[in-house]
């Protein structure tokens, strides 16, 4: 028992000896200055306690701040894309935009992206032959996104060499030096590889559904989130396919592999012509024996534009042709008019089916 407890209970207990013997009552004053006493004890008390419930809350708050952030940077070191990927939406996008780290650099026309690890920067190149350079933080290692809006691609040189066409609605996302034990990148679209030789380090793309794993070959990745069938097509060399769902399988030259993400099967395509699926490449739009509907949904989507036509009705069609996708779109059109029965109403952008033909 404290002091301060023991003499509280002598003064009552003394107080009821007073009461008991019809002593005379404290006066006025003596009570005022017991009752005084009594709350600043009881005020000494309660600051003491508010001061530290404050310190606990104050300590609660920093831990949670620090832990939340430290949280953070484990899930990023641990899965540096799955942020990176939710910065921009494609279908929005109307420039070509590079992040790299915190920085964000919005590009016009079609450029070309070369990271230079020697000296911890990228390197950004128009068409015209223009560049400049963008430097990283000093940390072990930088990761950059590249997205890449409709009707235009984009190059990206790796640090080792290897050359990274990415088609439009796509993002690729990569390391600027490569220092992991795998060059590890991550795509969302479309994307042609052609990547260096090294034995010693595998390449490893990483998409929603599946990784492909190789040395040195040139492929095609088709990893479009809202399409429902994802593709790997091998141009040459030797790749390693490993779906999220079903068994690996390694692909031989000219074969495409296909992954329905709706009905969660996989198929596996031979002899295949990969002109059909990378001349986009080289600004051509390939057909052969497609439904006139799927051409011109094609043509839509490289041109931004919109056009007033039965789709089921041209989709009985079938045509073949190249098309140059780098001319204006009404010199198109009027290659399309040659290789297609219909034609064109210009006022109402209309296609009607030419039945003369």
């Amino acid at each position: 028992m404290g002091k301060d407890t023991f003499e509280s209970f002598a003064s009552s207990d003394l107080l009821r000896k007073h009461i008991a013997l019809g002593e005379p009552t404290l006066s006025e004053n003596e009570r005022q200055g017991m009752w005084k006493a009594i709350e600043r004890r009881t005020i000494l008390r309660s600051r003491r306690s508010l001061r530290m419930w404050r310190w606990c809350a104050a300590a609660s708050v920093f831990a949670i701040v620090v832990g939340s952030w430290l949280f953070s940077q484990a899930c990023f070191q641990s899965d540096p894309y799955g942020k990176m990927t939710r910065l921009v939406n494609v279908d929005t996008l109307r420039h070509i935009s590079l992040y790299l780290g915190e920085q964000q650099v919005e590009l016009d026309g079609q450029i070309e992206v070369r990271c230079l690890a020697v000296t911890n920067q990228v390197e950004v190149k128009s068409v015209s032959g223009a560049s400049f350079r963008l430097s990283a933080t000093e940390q072990e290692e930088t990761y950059l996104q590249l997205a890449v809006p409709a009707g235009i691609k984009a190059e990206v040189v790796l640090a080792d060499g290897s050359r990274i066409t990415v088609r439009e609605q796509s993002k690729f996302s990569f390391p600027l030096c490569l220092a992991g034990e795998k060059r590890r990148v991550y795509l969302e679209g479309e994307a042609h590889m052609k990547i260096a030789r090294n034995i010693n380090k595998q390449f490893v793309t990483e998409t929603r559904n599946m990784n492909v794993t190789v040395l040195g070959t040139e492929f095609l990745v088709s990893a479009y989130p809202k399409s429902s069938e994802q593709s790997v097509l091998l141009v040459s060399g030797k790749v390693e396919v490993e779906p999220l769902q079903g068994s690996r399988l390694v692909l031989s030259p000219n074969q495409r592999y296909v992954f329905n993400t709706t009905t969660q099967k996989s198929s596996l395509d031979s002899d295949v012509d990969p002109t059909l699926y990378t001349c986009w490449r080289e600004n051509l739009l390939e057909i052969k024996d497609e439904p006139l509907g799927d051409v011109l949904k094609s043509i839509e989507a490289i041109y931004q534009t919109n056009f007033n036509y039965d789709w089921n009705e041209l989709a009985q069609i079938r045509i073949n042709g190249k098309l140059d996708v780098s001319v204006p779109l009404d010199e198109l059109l009027d290659r399309l008019v040659r290789i297609a029965p219909i034609r064109l109403d210009g006022t109402r952008r209309k296609i009607i089916l030419n039945n003369n033909r």
